[in-house]
């Protein structure tokens, strides 16, 4: 088993059921401007230990840490919805 990451849950108040995952130190005003605009006002849903092997409705706990790595968060979109995060784009 991996270590854990300590993270907060954000969810924007313009983007119904998508919700951003940061690390707890991580300052909301460090974030990229264009995802503040996407989602709004941001309210803390939760803050827990991920790791890789931990399971949500809509990723793995191997998805939010590659995007923590990557990108410094994870963005889950709605079911339907596209992120910046897909090989499309």
């Amino acid at each position: 088993m991996s270590a854990g990451v300590n993270i907060r849950v954000l969810a924007g108040k313009r983007k119904l059921d998508t919700y951003l995952f940061i690390p707890s130190e991580t300052e909301t005003g460090n974030l990229p401007a264009e995802l503040l605009l996407l989602l709004g006002e941001l309210r803390e849903v939760i803050t827990l230990d991920i790791t890789s092997e931990k399971k949500f409705a809509r990723c793995t706990g191997a998805d939010v840490l590659e995007g923590l790595a990557n990108a410094g968060y994870y963005l889950q979109m709605p079911p339907g919805d596209r992120s910046r995060h897909d090989d499309e784009y």
